[in-house]
């Protein structure tokens, strides 16, 4: 058995894996309640060996995606290029690492790779492609921005590396931050306010971030990622947009303020220019590889906008975009390069589903109810799936708590928060009611994998939920709580195998009112993650306007009529 770890930044997590396969994965965040965790993944570790029935003492070894020696290169190349105003850095040894794992795990054997080579692992070995280019983009990693790669079989070869202070990931971050939003967490925001905008500063944009002959390259006079650190000493994000950027585009969105046209513009601008540069790499990426498919992986990964539209804008013809596209990831990645490496038995075993987290027994579910209220009605259906399609019919605001928890940040039918799509004021009960979010921000649809074209196009399997396509016109009325205001979805297809309950809910769904779609969102609110414990869901219930939950094989409901109003 190989532990995977991913510690000393944001979203912490770790894994298990076993000659190629993943076991199980959980991030930090669902134990501490801190969205994008920096501690240490002690509860995750703890839980992942428990999983397995393993102790430290059974394992192979420990892996992990922290290579110094990378870092140290590219601060040198940094600091060779004299960027005005640069900082300097401070260089460090792999022995500091390796000294946190065994002071925090024991002494144990170490496998360590990079970075970016731990996402590209974590995508092109969990894809369905036996050949593939590999695209893995985010904020930094390494001092690695960005690598364009190729894998075959069980390889992977790095062709190119984009460094650091060059990343249309920072660049998002930056004008994220502008808009009074999180950086490194509230991208999603911007993608989301992305629509409701015109593309009136693209141009701008354009000569801030551009891709010149496969190199990304930022105009650093408008921001401050070269000049300080990203993160302060608590790890929050420093202003990574500099005085330069604020005389070019006005004063910044103070947080909470009400959104003008001007930031929904900037938005829009700056998820076109983000889209352009991507496709412009990929578009050299697929001229370096001549492969049809694509695997896709860190931060950027997340951004289901880009990916969506890459089959369009780029010569592949594939794309596959891994769950835990963002670092969390990055312990699937290391492990699985781990077990390549060092176990005999590994073959890789394409990911089709990403239940691999935890589940709660029937007496936790149970010791959970007693926290209930006498005014709640609390059954045991003998069919629960008919009896939730039935509250759902009727506009009910369903919590699902079922079976294994998702890992990566999107819920993807077993920790979600369901309803029915098929009324237009749905999306803002949801965001005002029980969620506590922006009323801008769209929600996703799910559906069968075979109706899925009879909705959305281009129509493919998206698993995942990491890709938008476009509703189809004469279905946006039918379905207007999941259609965004410019006509998109973020998409997830589901099959009987993937998910079985979920699968048959969509039918029954569509038994009562002729569409087998759903709005899916995260089982959480507003600043929380997403539940993991039966207590945690019987709070959130409890705290929110939902209508009602499925707990297992318990319906809980509260009083009064089921209509989501």
């Amino acid at each position: 058995m190989i532990l995977g770890v991913h510690f000393g930044s944001h979203d912490t997590s770790a894994a298990i894996v076993h000659d190629g396969e993943v076991l199980a994965m959980m991030e930090q965040e669902r134990f501490d309640h801190r969205k994008h965790s920096t501690d240490f993944p002690h509860d995750a570790i703890r839980w992942c060996l428990d999983q397995a029935g393993i102790t430290r003492d059974d394992l192979t070894c420990v892996a992990y995606a922290n290579d110094v020696d990378v870092t140290n290169h590219f601060k040198r190349q940094f600091l060779a290029q004299a960027y005005p105003g640069a900082m300097q850095p401070s260089f460090h040894t792999q022995s500091g690492v390796e000294e946190v794992l065994r002071r925090e795990i024991g002494n144990v054997a170490l496998f360590r790779t990079d970075h970016h080579l731990a996402h590209a692992a974590s995508t092109f070995l969990t894809s369905p492609f036996s050949e593939s280019a590999i695209f893995t983009v985010d904020g930094m990693g390494n001092w690695v921005t960005t690598t364009l790669g190729v894998g075959r079989g069980d390889r992977i070869e790095t062709l190119v590396q984009v460094p650091h202070p060059h990343s249309v990931g920072l660049f998002y971050g930056a004008v994220t931050q502008f808009l009074g939003f999180h950086a490194a967490c509230d991208e999603g925001k911007t993608m989301g306010l992305a629509p409701y905008g015109k593309p009136t500063f693209a141009d701008a944009f354009r000569q801030i971030c551009r891709v010149h002959g496969g190199q990304l390259q930022l105009d650093l006079r408008y921001f401050t990622f070269h000049t300080q650190p990203l993160m302060d000493e608590s790890g929050s994000p420093r202003l990574w947009y500099s005085g330069a950027f604020v005389e070019r585009f006005g004063l910044p969105r103070t947080a909470e303020a009400a959104l003008t046209e001007r930031d929904a513009d900037i938005a829009c601008s700056a998820q076109v220019v983000l889209e352009e540069c991507c496709y412009d790499l990929l578009r050299h990426l697929h001229g370096l590889t001549g492969c049809d498919n694509v695997c896709v992986a860190g931060g950027v990964g997340l951004n289901c906008s880009m990916n969506g539209k890459i089959r369009a804008n780029t010569p592949f013809r594939d794309v596959f975009v891994m769950p835990a596209a963002n670092d969390a990831g990055l312990s699937i990645g290391a492990a699985l390069l781990a077990s390549r490496n060092v176990q005999p038995g590994f073959r890789r075993r394409p990911m089709t589903q990403a239940y691999l987290g935890s589940e709660h027994q029937i007496d936790e579910i149970e010791a959970a109810l007693k926290e209930v209220p006498p005014d709640i009605d609390v059954e045991r259906p003998d069919d629960l799936v008919a009896a939730v399609a039935t509250l759902l019919a009727d506009y009910a605001i369903v919590g699902w708590y079922q079976g294994r928890m998702e890992f990566g940040p999107r819920a993807l039918g077993h920790r979600s928060i369901l309803a029915n799509p098929t009324r237009a004021d749905t999306k803002d009960i949801v965001n005002g009611r029980v969620k506590f979010r922006e009323m801008f921000r769209p929600f996703a649809p799910v559906v069968p994998l075979e109706d899925v074209a009879t909705y959305f196009a281009p129509a493919h399997e998206t698993p995942f939920m990491l890709q938008v396509v476009s509703v189809l016109p004469d279905k946006r009325e039918v379905i207007p709580s999941v259609t965004h205001v410019d006509g998109s979805a973020r998409v997830q297809t589901v099959t009987p195998e993937q998910n079985a309950d979920l699968y048959r809910l969509l039918k029954e769904m569509q038994g009562r009112n002729g569409v087998p779609v759903l709005l899916n969102t995260s089982f959480n609110v507003r600043g929380d993650t997403i539940v993991r414990t039966p207590q945690d869901a019987v709070r959130c219930f409890l705290g929110t306007g939902m209508n009602a939950v499925a707990l297992g094989p318990y319906l809980l409901r509260k009083p009064g009529k089921a209509d989501g109003k």
